[in-house]
């Protein structure tokens, strides 16, 4: 391995978030955090401290697994400090699966644009390892953390698959990529270890319940004007990538924004929106969760 190649790998984001989430201070915050919630929390009665629950992920109990994932979920999904830990200690189990995630977008960005011919990418020459896979790692991270404040709870089964999936498939739209196509499956169904994580349940197609709860929310002031006009470029009323959804880049291009400052604020929007859909009237709605 090359010096420069090597640096590389050293500042990377995903190398970045793992040394931050290491550090002894965060472990010791996870424990505190993890010890009080054993206390309360019948999910969570056998992990008070943060060893405790790296030991029972590392089994194959997936159903406890889906369990303890979605009892955390459940404080992530909270909009104070508890809710920012939760986020964390979930977001530091699953970045394990984050490079698989990262390779599978850049494969599938490569077979979007076909064999010849100028593939898609974040910087319109194709992705290739050295040129931009920092920037699919950066966007497999904000969307991971994304789908984790606002995973839908309904959900109670194959947690970790479902957001591997959703980290995913939001990645890829970043990246122009149809989240259709073969080269972008999650995993081998194949895989006796990794079974469960490839049975995904059908879900609803949300667009209609998006575009309401939206509505409302502008309607009632509950959303930011700015991230209004975001997602409703993203979604209903702006350019669009090859699976009918605006990439970060073509709503910044539309509003004259970074691709970087367009991702930041779009995360901003689902955390208010997320807020918002607490006092939604439709929030019994299966999507809603």
């Amino acid at each position: 391995m090359s010096t420069s190649s090597s640096r590389s790998t050293e500042n990377s984001p995903l190398t970045m978030l793992q040394k931050q989430l290491r550090q002894a201070r965060t472990i010791a915050k996870f424990d505190q955090a993890l010890r009080s919630w054993s206390a309360e929390d019948a999910a969570l009665a056998d992990i008070p401290s943060h060893n405790d629950l790296v030991a029972v992920l590392a089994t194959r109990d997936y159903g406890r697994h889906d369990e303890v994932l979605h009892a955390l979920l459940l404080r992530a999904a909270e909009r104070d400090s508890a809710g920012v830990v939760a986020a964390e200690i979930v977001v530091n189990a699953m970045l394990p699966a984050v490079p698989g995630i990262v390779g599978r977008v850049v494969r599938a960005a490569r077979a979007a644009g076909g064999a010849v011919g100028v593939r898609r990418g974040v910087s319109g020459g194709g992705v290739s390892a050295d040129e931009d896979s920092r920037d699919i790692q950066a966007s497999v991270l904000g969307h991971l953390w994304e789908q984790t404040r606002c995973y839908p709870l309904r959900r109670r089964h194959h947690v970790a698959a479902n957001l591997v999936r959703e980290t995913q498939r939001a990645a890829q739209r970043d990246f122009g990529v149809d989240c259709g196509q073969v080269a972008a499956e999650v995993v081998s169904i194949d895989d006796e270890v990794h079974r469960p994580l490839a049975t995904v349940p059908n879900e609803v197609d949300p667009s209609e319940e998006l575009l309401g709860l939206l509505a409302w929310a502008a309607t009632e002031e509950r959303l930011n004007e700015h991230f209004v006009t975001i997602l409703t470029a993203r979604y209903f009323d702006g350019p669009t990538g090859r699976d009918g959804v605006a990439t970060d880049r073509q709503v910044g291009q539309l509003l004259g924004l970074s691709q970087p400052t367009i991702t930041r604020h779009r995360q901003r929007a689902f955390e208010q929106l997320a807020e918002a859909a607490a006092e939604y009237p439709g929030r019994d709605l299966p999507w809603a969760g």
